[in-house]
């Protein structure tokens, strides 16, 4: 984590009794939930401007980030407790393949922030459990990004797929239509399209008087021994 942490929080996590706590930010669909593991509201900036994390013991547990020295995917889990109730809808919105962050922090002995936070986790949200009580709990499992590569594509280029990606574009319209469309290229019509001989594969001499070679030359023959000026 040092390569990214600042002197300042390097210093801190040095201290005997260090002041460590965790931002979170998810962007769900009407809006991002930023919260953090203290007891108050944290204005910090994670590279848009300024912004409030709520603090007040919102922030319950992160499980351990894991760092593999190969490339493969890790998450991470988060588990967000006691709700506000102008927070709570958020908690059912299908906040799924929608990014979410985790930084780690250094308040001073002032509970100050200390600069800066370093960023230990960006992935997409997997899926998440609600748990409702008294209070509201949310559990919120991310993945990396990594884990993209591993799941089926889906989508397809069809009309179909355009249709549910965005209603109403006509760009794959005639797509199937294609599949088995002859195209006339450098022709105006069918009927100066050069034919096939029955043998093999090779092209008539109305071709090759076409694109000016000898016959032969397409054909794949001996040209015709016709004698030779000596």
């Amino acid at each position: 984590m040092t390569r990214d942490a600042t002197a300042g929080a390097i210093t801190e996590s040095k201290l005997e009794a260090p002041r460590p706590f965790v931002f979170v930010e998810i962007d769900f669909p009407t809006g991002f939930v930023r919260l953090n593991s203290t007891d108050r509201t944290i204005s910090f900036d994670s590279g848009s401007g300024a912004e409030d994390f709520l603090g007040k013991g919102n922030m319950g547990s992160v499980s351990t980030i894991g760092e593999g020295a190969g490339l493969q995917a890790q998450g991470v889990e988060l588990s967000l407790s006691g709700i506000p109730a102008s927070h709570i809808s958020a908690a059912f919105e299908n906040a799924q393949r929608r990014a979410g962050k985790v930084w780690v922090a250094f308040l001073d002995s002032s509970y100050t922030l200390v600069s800066d936070p370093v960023l230990v986790f960006s992935g997409l949200v997997d899926n998440s459990a609600i748990s409702l009580g008294k209070t509201a709990t949310v559990t919120i499992f991310l993945e990396s990004r990594l884990i993209t590569w591993e799941r089926v594509k889906i989508q397809r280029y069809t009309n179909e797929s355009q249709q549910q990606l965005f209603s109403g574009d006509k760009f794959l319209e005639f797509v199937n239509q294609m599949l088995e469309k002859e195209l006339l290229w450098g022709f105006a019509n069918s009927d100066q399209v050069p034919r096939r001989v029955s043998t093999g594969n090779a092209l008539t001499a109305d071709f090759a008087r076409i694109l000016g070679v000898p016959p032969s030359l397409i054909t794949g023959e001996p040209p015709s021994d016709s004698g030779s000026d000596r």
